[in-house]
Formats: C-alpha cells, sequence, structure tokens
C-alpha cells in the first residue's frame, strides 16, 4: 500500500475546505455590498435601469450570476432602510435638465390634486413632505400659505429656494429624513404629501404626522398603488388597493380616491391613490 496516499487525501481534503472557507470569506456583507454600490452609484450613468447597468458591471468582474441577483436584493432592501440611497438619488434627479421623460423627470408644475385639494381651504401653516424643488411649496405660498419645505436633498431645497423667489414667494426649507426630523405637535393646518416615498405603513409616522396637525388640520396624500403584476421597487413604499385607509382609520376621510393616470414620477397607466384626510378634534 502506498502510505503516502491517506496523508494525499488528507491534504486535498483540507485544500476543499480552506477553498470553501476563502470562497465563503469573499462573500461581502450587506454593509460591503451597500458601500460599493453607493460609491459606484453617486457618478453613475444617467439611465433609467441603473439596477441592469450594475448588474452588468458585476457580471463583467465575474460575480455569479446568483451573487448578482443576491446582491441586487439586498441594495433595494436598503434603499427603504438608508438615507444616503434616497439622498444620492434626488439629488441626481434635482440636478439634472428635463428628459422629456415623464418618469425619469422631477415634476415642475403642482400637482393637479393640490390644486384642487387646496380650493375653499383657508390658508394657514402648510408643511410639504418630500418638498423636491418646491413645486407644491410654492404654489401653497402664492395661495397665502405659510409654508415649509422638508427634503432629505440639499439640491432639491436649494431649487426650491431658488424657484420661490423666481415666484415672488418665501417658503422655508428644512433639510431632514422623515423618521428622524420633529414635525412638532398641533402646527400644521395642512400637510402635503405627494409622491414623497414617505413610510405611512409604519403606525408611528402616522401618528407623528397627526400629533402635528392643528384640530381640524388636513393631510392631502397622493402616491402610488401597486399593479398586481407590476410591483413597484421597495424603496418606492408604494400601497396596496385600499391600503391607505386602514393607515388613516382615525382621521376623517374628507375624500378618497384610486384611479389609473399619467403620474408624476410614473408617466401614463400609473395606479395612483389621492385622499384628503382631516384630523378629528
Amino acid at each position: 500500500m502506498n502510505k503516502s496516499r491517506p496523508m494525499m487525501l488528507l491534504l486535498f481534503a483540507a485544500g476543499l475546505l480552506l477553498a470553501g472557507v476563502a470562497a465563503a470569506q469573499d462573500v461581502p456583507d450587506d454593509n460591503a455590498v451597500w458601500s460599493a454600490f453607493v460609491g459606484w452609484f453617486r457618478t453613475a450613468p444617467e439611465e433609467p435601469d441603473l439596477f441592469g447597468i450594475y448588474a452588468a458591471k458585476l457580471g463583467a468582474e465575474g460575480v455569479p450570476a446568483a451573487e448578482v441577483r443576491r446582491r441586487l436584493a439586498a441594495i433595494a432592501r436598503m434603499f427603504s432602510e438608508r438615507l444616503e440611497g434616497a439622498e444620492i438619488f434626488y439629488d441626481r434627479a434635482y440636478s439634472r435638465p428635463l428628459t422629456g421623460n415623464p418618469a425619469l423627470d422631477a415634476p415642475r408644475a403642482p400637482s393637479e390634486f393640490v390644486v384642487e385639494a387646496a380650493k375653499g381651504l383657508n390658508p394657514g401653516t402648510a408643511l410639504d413632505l418630500g418638498t423636491g424643488q418646491g413645486r407644491n411649496a410654492v404654489y401653497l405660498a402664492g395661495q397665502g400659505w405659510d409654508v415649509t419645505g422638508l427634503d432629505i436633498s440639499q439640491a432639491g431645497l436649494d431649487a426650491a429656494q431658488a424657484n420661490a423667489a423666481k415666484a415672488g414667494v418665501r417658503i422655508r426649507t428644512v433639510k431632514g429624513a422623515y423618521e428622524t426630523c420633529d414635525l412638532d405637535v398641533d402646527r400644521w393646518d395642512l400637510i402635503a404629501v405627494i409622491f414623497a416615498w414617505a413610510p405611512v405603513q409604519d403606525p408611528a409616522f402616522v401618528a407623528k404626522l397627526r400629533a402635528s396637525l392643528k384640530p381640524g388640520g388636513v393631510v392631502l396624500f397622493e402616491h402610488f398603488i401597486d399593479k398586481p403584476d407590476e410591483p413597484h421597487a421597495p424603496m418606492v413604499r408604494a400601497l396596496k388597493p385600499n391600503e391607505l385607509k386602514t393607515h388613516f382609520a382615525d382621521f376623517e376621510l374628507v375624500s378618497y380616491e384610486e384611479t389609473e393616470m399619467t403620474a408624476d414620477w410614473g408617466g401614463p397607466g400609473s395606479l395612483v391613490v389621492r385622499m384628503v384626510a382631516r384630523k378629528r378634534s
């Protein structure tokens, strides 16, 4: 018997084990996946399918297809959890020129829903969540409202102030995130939440909205509904049909509709929910 054979088998098995350990160590954790993506995202090309481009980049680097899928799933989930992703996304969106594609361009005109819903309301204090370039904040200020716009994007807030000055009105702007920003208590007569990616599925956030409204104050809400066969990315925080009613069950529903339309940020054929909800006195 070849006495060296058992030793060779042992060394071979050890080599396989070490190779497996090394391969496991080469798989980055979520923090590393996110860090690599954000570093690339800051200077990525202006394309509608950024995830597809990033997937192709990883594939060209030799990352296996299953691992590419795992990383993209982690990135999509972390976009809803980590503020810097949304901040970079909107800084880019609010800094680029118009492309003519409603799914890509930051809308400039005020929401038709806001224009209609604000009719007949006595101007008071208004908070525009996810104000962006200030299209709704500037409109409300022009109607006599004392408006504060909140956004995570400094590029958006800079544009909002410039647009307010151009329109001859004044607005306040605050840089902050929904989950951490203090909205105050009994302060607002109106809160606009218009395609704002706001976490209304979180009861604590809705409770914070309610507490910040004056008695009788209203929330104007407009956002996407997921289609069964065409869901939005998780970071959009799109809603299911009739879901919004459950989140605002403690409010008086003044008006509520779910409709297919050409939506800001979404283009034609978008499913959208529009709601006016009043805080009960």
